[in-house]
């Protein structure tokens, strides 16, 4: 649903843009077939650029940065959230959107078929060498794709050919699609104010167009206006025609009276290209810094594992697996150093506290995650740059809750081998399912104001930084507690009573609260896959592993 709304954001700026740029550089000159194509090419890029990716391109163009874990590690913030709702604040604003959508459609539709019934009504005929449909009552002359509604009897033969013209310009240039598309356009995006200023622009050039169609064709331009001016009729309003005296007139009298354009203004057109350039490139700006699977290619990371097994008598032991930080091959641009300590560090304005409520006003728990209880830390590696901007945003690592530190994993059995690597397969194959989460991540990281740059020998400069991000579902916990009165009470596991391990021996409810939390020298929680793989049934609902002190 984000990269929709995404998609639909992108769309309502891109519009804005264009109709910004349109008042500022076309909207008074006389290029109207310039202007038409505009417009045109304005809806039609809107509507697709934020679909055409050149992240492959730009990536080429210069060396990702490098890639390092621990550079100004940043305070942790852990988001919470309570298990989604299919009822939320986004699917009711969504509904509404949607509803609006649906009425203007319909209004569409209507319109569509108040058309259709006048062609019903009308009669085809031949009118001074031009197929019209014929309309007993009184009407306002007007064309939709190729039929020219019109009621001869209210005419005179001088006006009649200025109509004829006027709206056969209409029909030849295909004018009915420039208006099905604007009305598309305010369908989608009725929200958005340009888009109907937009649309209003669009009407108001096709007019123009036909009014100079007839001008061209040698009548007298005062008789034309004012026959514009006697026309008063109102009938059924039907935004899809092109009407004959089609609202403001005031502005097509302008237009006739105003001196023509010289031809060397139409090279200003040319700057739809870098406009539209400009568009693409900066939609896909945030895909290339947050595209993290490219740099990632040029690292090679090994693990190595110190492993200490404690002899012992009991059925279970203690293994420890470290890892390393990545080594990371160096890729950056030629004579740009970005620093990892610098003398002044670079400062979020407020300070580290300002931060920290800037991540928790504007991060979200993705609601597909919670729907899937994915939960775990996300680290996002990302640069302050020496004008104070954050840039090159990318996940350098994500565990999920069951990897209980970044650098360590305890995993507690027989002492297997094999049984040890499946549990680490298993915990880095649920890290791969961190996607939405890091998405997030990333999203609030790259929204971040600027920062006051880091300083070194006086010199402003690029530092890197790294933000460690933890995504906790409330209700989930699988740790122990030490409460009131000096017993051990711990969370039940999956709504039920876990299995209690004392000191490698199976023990009962009251020998495990019986136990004096000050002799407690560690305790282990095994879930899920990890209980039943080493106790089998009497494993399902979870087990707790005290071991005493010695």
């Amino acid at each position: 649903m984000n990269d929709v709304i995404m998609y639909f954001l992108k769309v309502n700026i891109a519009i804005a843009l264009f109709y910004m740029f349109y008042r500022l550089v076309f909207y008074n000159d006389t290029f109207w077939a310039a202007r038409r194509f505009y417009l045109v090419f304005a809806i039609v890029l809107s509507a697709v650029h934020p679909l055409i990716s050149l992240s492959g391109w730009l990536e080429k163009q210069q060396p990702m940065q490098t890639i390092v874990t621990n550079y100004l590690q940043l305070p942790e913030v852990t988001v919470s959230a309570t298990p989604a709702s299919n009822f939320t604040l986004e699917h009711v604003l969504l509904a509404v959107y949607g509803f609006v959508s649906f009425v203007l459609v319909l209004k569409m539709c209507v319109q569509l078929l108040s058309i259709l019934r006048w062609k019903m009504k009308g009669k085809k005929q031949i009118l001074y060498g031009t197929e019209i449909v014929a309309i007993d009552t009184t009407i306002t002359p007007f064309s939709f794709f190729n039929s020219i509604f019109i009621n001869p009897a209210l005419h005179t033969e001088q006006e009649t050919l200025q109509i004829l013209t006027h709206e056969k310009t209409h029909a030849l240039q295909r004018h009915s699609l420039d208006v099905l598309l604007s009305e598309m356009l305010t369908i989608v995006c009725w929200i958005n104010p340009a888009a109907w200023l937009l649309k209003r622009e669009i009407r108001h050039n096709l007019e123009f167009l036909a009014d100079n169609k007839v001008l061209q064709s040698g009548f007298n331009s005062k008789d034309y206006q004012y026959h514009l001016l006697q026309l008063s009729y109102q009938t059924p309003e039907i935004n899809l025609v092109n009407k004959f005296n089609i609202s403001p007139l005031k502005k097509r009298i302008t237009m006739m009276n105003q001196q023509k354009s010289a031809k060397a203004g139409i090279m200003k057109y040319t700057l739809i290209i870098p406009l539209a350039l400009a568009l693409i490139l900066s939609s896909n700006a945030q895909t290339v810094v947050n595209k993290a699977k490219t740099a990632l290619k040029s690292t090679k990371e090994t693990q190595s594992a110190e492993k200490t097994v404690q002899p012992s008598t009991k059925k279970y032991v203690k293994t420890t697996v470290k890892f390393t930080a990545p080594v990371i091959k160096k890729e950056q641009p030629e004579g740009e150093i970005i620093y990892q300590k610098v003398d002044k560090t670079p400062e979020y304005p407020g300070g580290i506290d300002e931060l920290m409520s800037y991540i928790g006003r504007n991060l979200k728990y993705p609601v597909e995650a919670q729907k899937n209880k994915i939960q775990g830390k996300v680290f996002v590696r990302f640069i302050v740059n020496a004008s104070g901007k954050v840039v090159n945003a990318v996940v350098i690592k994500s565990i999920q809750e069951n990897e209980k530190k970044l650098d360590e994993v305890v995993v507690v059995g027989y002492g297997a081998k094999n049984e040890t690597e499946e549990k680490l397969n298993q915990n880095r194959a649920e890290a791969n399912n961190m996607k939405l989460l890091e998405q997030e991540a990333l999203r609030v990281v790259n929204a971040m104001p600027d920062w006051i740059p880091g300083e070194q020998g006086g010199k402003k400069v690029s530092v890197y930084f790294t933000l460690p991000i933890n995504f906790k579902m409330r209700g989930d916990s699988k740790n122990t507690d030490i409460k009131d009165e000096g017993k051990l009470n711990i969370r039940s596991i999956n709504g039920e009573k876990p299995m209690y391990m004392i000191d490698g021996k199976i023990a009962t409810e009251d020998e495990f609260k019986a136990v004096k939390p000050e002799l407690i020298k560690e305790v282990s929680v095994l879930k899920d896959k990890s209980a039943t793989s080493l106790y089998g049934e009497q494993g399902k609902n979870g087990v707790v592993i005290i071991t005493s002190k010695k």
